[in-house]
């Protein structure tokens, strides 16, 4: 790889449609709800976690039982993301990068509890992670870019948001 190549910018899509997401919850912005599994908290028009949410959960009149939309993706196995990491390097320093996955699945749960990950599948040559959404998928390629260099892609379908990302070093 030459330094052109290293130094390109990576193309990151930024601007991303919603595409009739079946997982997004049809509730009001007014509506108070909790994850019966993961205790996530909908309120204000968001997700957030249960101890951000104090206030809003004592000020409630009425707080519903549901299955956020992350639990539901991880459920039905329906990934937002998938993330391929492969090359020598990856086998050789399998847990280093597994607790580089883990750190940012830790920050991107603060920001949104939504973004999280599903599955992570180890192979011979690597590893794959399967993301709830595309933006944890794309955290993640961009730090394994950061942190060990090597060579990232990044692949959109034309018609949907499930992104896949491809990371390798030798």
């Amino acid at each position: 790889m030459n330094s052109q190549e290293r130094d390109a910018p990576t193309r990151i899509r930024n601007q991303i449609q919603n595409y009739g997401d079946p997982y997004l919850p049809e509730m009001k912005p007014d509506e108070v709800a909790v994850c019966r599994e993961c205790r996530s908290v909908f309120s204000n028009g968001r997700w957030q976690l249960e101890s951000e949410a104090g206030r809003e959960l004592k000020e409630a009149k009425q707080v519903t039982e549901v299955l956020c939309p992350a639990c539901q993706k991880i459920r039905d196995r329906v990934p937002g993301g998938v993330l391929t990491i492969s090359g020598r390097f990856a086998a050789d320093r399998e847990q280093e990068i597994v607790n580089l996955v883990n750190n940012e699945n830790a920050i991107a749960m603060k920001i949104n509890p939504l973004e999280r990950i599903m599955d992570i599948e180890r192979s011979d040559d690597g590893m794959v992670v399967y993301t709830t959404n595309e933006k944890l998928a794309q955290k993640v390629g961009r730090a394994l870019k950061k942190a060990y260099d090597g060579k990232v892609e990044y692949q959109w379908p034309e018609d949907g948001k499930l992104v896949r990302v491809n990371w390798h070093r030798d």
